[in-house]
């Protein structure tokens, strides 16, 4: 029974044994019909890229590369997870990410492709051992976030990107589509 309902429930408890009744039935009415909702509908834009590494060597091709890959493979694994049905974005290019062109125009690019969710986020490369994976998904129907969320990973090759794309999609299953 959620928090909300134990609450109400305690309330209606006090106040009369028929009214308890009905907020029964009520409530059995409402988790039914919160069983036959939909899937949510997400839109998963392009991760960002910054890197403050300070490195000397240029690594902008291979982390463009990397990141192409990252994304890919984000997308690939949620279009998988059975609890969400995903859709693309029309802008699927390199600045297609909440850095350019931006939220607005990312939040009214997912509700055109029928998302009633976005997925957001950014790879920041902060050493050459260390970076981090921040991502937000907000619900568009209530201009809300769902979740906000920082994961960190080891390494800058593409094992370590691919296995930081592999944890993310697992996180953001486990604390985004799941809870909502």
């Amino acid at each position: 029974m959620p928090y909300s309902y134990r609450a109400l429930y305690r309330f209606i408890y006090r106040q009369s044994p028929l009214l308890l009744l009905l907020a029964g039935g009520t409530a059995v009415t409402f988790n039914l019909s919160a069983e036959a909702k939909p899937p949510p509908t997400l839109a998963a834009a392009n991760f960002a890229f910054k890197d403050t590494s300070g490195e000397i060597k240029d690594q902008t091709a291979e982390h463009a590369r990397r990141l192409h890959a990252l994304n890919e493979a984000v997308r690939h694994g949620l279009a998988q997870n059975g609890k969400v049905k995903t859709v693309l974005l029309t802008c699927q290019n390199d600045t297609c990410n909440a850095a350019e062109p931006g939220l607005e125009v990312l939040a009214a690019e997912a509700k055109k492709a029928g998302a009633n969710h976005l997925l957001f986020g950014e790879v920041h490369k902060m050493s050459t051992l260390v970076g981090w994976i921040k991502y937000a998904m907000v619900d568009l129907s209530q201009n809300a976030a769902v979740c906000e969320r920082t994961l960190s990973y080891r390494g800058d090759n593409d094992q370590a990107w691919q296995h930081a794309a592999r944890f993310a999609v697992r996180d953001i299953e486990s604390n985004c589509i799941d809870r909502g």
